[in-house]
């Protein structure tokens, strides 16, 4: 270690001593001084790491908001490069005897009047998103092929599964023919 007054090499002697021998300067100083540098450097190094974290956060988000979806196996003006695999998503809806009971009350006209359909659009989306998550991971920007699968399981229990193949698409270049 160094003192933090003159920069001189402290020996065993001077920490012995506890001064420096070239400045007088407390060896309790320069370990503050030095602690202080050191914290200073770990509060910068921090910043720079949540700055990092928040950049890569601000990425994944845009690559969540432009990921292109399709039913279909191609997208108007643009190739797929790459393919990436199969992803998908699920969700399991506890419909339980109460909610059971309210989707079967319904207008004249056959509409859901408590919400159920609501339900299981916000579910869809939610395993949608879950796939799109995986996409992203397996380094695609597009999901083709997307099909959605609904179980009736035990216990009035909705199982809704989506699945795609996840791909790397491309804008077509000027001229390019399909």
């Amino acid at each position: 270690m160094k003192c933090s007054n003159c920069g001189n090499e402290l020996t065993s002697d001077m920490y012995s001593s506890g001064m420096c021998f070239s400045c007088g300067q407390s060896i309790s100083d320069s370990e503050k001084a030095i602690m202080e540098e050191l914290n200073k450097q770990k509060s910068e190094q921090q910043e720079k790491i949540n700055q990092q974290k928040i950049e890569l956060q601000n990425q994944y988000d845009e690559k969540l908001k432009n990921h292109m979806l399709t039913t279909g196996y191609a997208f108007d003006g643009y190739v797929i490069s790459k393919y990436h695999g199969l992803v998908s998503g699920e969700y399991v809806i506890g419909s339980g005897l109460a909610s059971y009971l309210e989707a079967c009350i319904t207008t004249p006209l056959g509409m859901d009047t408590y919400g159920y359909s609501e339900k299981i659009k916000a579910v869809k989306q939610l395993a949608l998103e879950d796939m799109v998550k995986q996409s992203i991971s397996a380094g695609g920007n597009a999901i083709v092929g997307i099909s959605f699968s609904f179980l009736n399981l035990l216990h009035n229990m909705i199982g809704i599964s989506v699945d795609g193949t996840s791909v790397t698409t491309e804008k077509k270049a000027t001229g390019q023919e399909e």
